[in-house]
Order: C-alpha cells, then sequence, then structure tokens
C-alpha cells in the first residue's frame, strides 16, 4: 500500500516537473492560456501592443513622439503592452525586455526608458537607465502617473500611456518647456 502511495506520489510530482518545463500556463474557467515571456516579445519599434489596447492613432502619436524624442536627446524610449506578466513581477518582466532591447543592438552610451503595461495583472512598471535616476526618482514617477491609471481605470490605454510619456518627457527636457512658456509669454 505504501509503495503504491509512493508510486503515484511520483507521477505527480514527474508530471508537475514536465509541466513545468514546457512553459507557463493559466488555468481560468477551464480555459488553458499562455503568457509571452520576455523573450518572445518583439521590441523593436517605439511601441509593442501585444495586449491589443492602443488605439491607432495613440500609436501612431508615440511612435512619432518617441522617435522625435530619441532623436533630440538620445533617450531611446519603449512602450510595451501585454496580457498578462505571468508568474514574474512587472518589474522583473520589463527589466528582461529592457536587456533584451539593449541587447538588440541599440546604440551604446543611449539613456532608454521601458514603460511595460500589464493589462488583466492591473499593473504596470517603468524601467529607466541609472543616468536617468536623478531626473526621475520613484516618488515623482508615481505622482506623473496619476492621469494614466485613471485613464486605464475607465479602459483608455492609448490616452493614458500618452499622457505619462509627455510628462517624462516634459520632465527630461525641462528646458523645451521653459523656452514654449517664454514664447507664449513673449507673444501675450
Amino acid at each position: 500500500m505504501k509503495t503504491a502511495a509512493k508510486v503515484i506520489t511520483l507521477c505527480i510530482i514527474t508530471a508537475a516537473v514536465i509541466s513545468c518545463k514546457t512553459g507557463q500556463t493559466h488555468k481560468a474557467s477551464g480555459f488553458v492560456t499562455t503568457t509571452a515571456s520576455p523573450s518572445a516579445i518583439e521590441t523593436t519599434g517605439y511601441v509593442t501592443d501585444e495586449a491589443k489596447v492602443i488605439d491607432e492613432s495613440s500609436r501612431k502619436q508615440l511612435e512619432t513622439t518617441l522617435a522625435a524624442f530619441k532623436e533630440r536627446t538620445k533617450i531611446d524610449f519603449a512602450v510595451v503592452t501585454v496580457k498578462s506578466t505571468g508568474d514574474k513581477s512587472a518589474r522583473d518582466y520589463s527589466l528582461a525586455l529592457a536587456r533584451e532591447r539593449k541587447d538588440k543592438g541599440f546604440e551604446e552610451n543611449v539613456s532608454g526608458l521601458l514603460l511595460l503595461v500589464a493589462v488583466d495583472d492591473r499593473n504596470w512598471h517603468i524601467q529607466i537607465s541609472r543616468n536617468l535616476e536623478v531626473q526621475l526618482t520613484n516618488e515623482l514617477l508615481t505622482k506623473l502617473s496619476e492621469p494614466m491609471t485613471d485613464s486605464f481605470r475607465q479602459h483608455r490605454y492609448g490616452e493614458g500611456i500618452l499622457q505619462y510619456v509627455h510628462a517624462l518627457i516634459a520632465q527630461l527636457e525641462p528646458q523645451k518647456a521653459h523656452n514654449t512658456q517664454t514664447i507664449v509669454v513673449s507673444l501675450i
């Protein structure tokens, strides 16, 4: 009797190990879905919308804004949406994406930001290069994200991401914002 229990336990453990090695799955309501690993996501452009939540107008505006920002500042800024990060935290998932993006041949000595939005997890995280941490503190990043998260609650992801991207760019290019205000004041 004890031998049969050991054999059954061994079979269950073996099945669990094989299941773990074949990839992560989530089971909900009888359906099994897979979660893409960070390495399966191609982040060669500025916007990767795996979750399919960014409207076309917002996506085009983000692509244009982020390309112009990189041209002006040499800071690479990417936005990635996914349904879920699976068993990884949003921080770890976005870090893996940022490292892969850097390893795929992006210019040396270029600062970077990567905004990850995990829609079904109701979570987001932004990875920033160490040299940007002085300008973009955790407190500031959280404060600037409030309009974005408000938009997310209303399922307006493109709008929210655009707001956050513009707020971050304004923090990284304060002289441009100041010059614009000076021009407006002098025209009045």
